[in-house]
């Protein structure tokens, strides 16, 4: 059985072959892997996002926020990592190398 492109598919295809378009939506995916990364250790270590705020110093919005944008700055990243007693790791990745990293 030929499986068929849905709209989406064909769209979201002929959109990635713009590289502005294609970086966008690459960064856009590493924001949302953070977020599900936060969000699952917070899970997996059995707390809230208020409990988690609570360690942070921080409210209940800002962890939510930073779970469903992954948006956030380096500080946040290490209060995190600490609240949730993980290593935060940082990596600069040449992008003639990325294809390779990612495949």
């Amino acid at each position: 059985m030929v499986k068929t492109k849905t709209r989406a598919q064909v769209f979201l295809e002929e959109q990635l072959k713009d590289e502005a378009v294609a970086e966008s939506f690459r960064d856009g995916l590493e924001e949302l892997r953070l977020a599900v990364k936060i969000a699952q250790l917070r899970e997996k270590r059995g707390l809230s996002q208020t409990q988690l705020a609570a360690r942070m110093h921080t409210s209940a919005p800002v962890i939510s926020r930073l779970e469903n944008q992954g948006r956030c700055n380096i500080s946040t990243l290490k209060k995190v990592a600490e609240a949730l007693n993980a290593v935060l790791e940082i990596d600069l990745i040449p992008k003639e190398d990325l294809k390779s990293v990612k495949s």
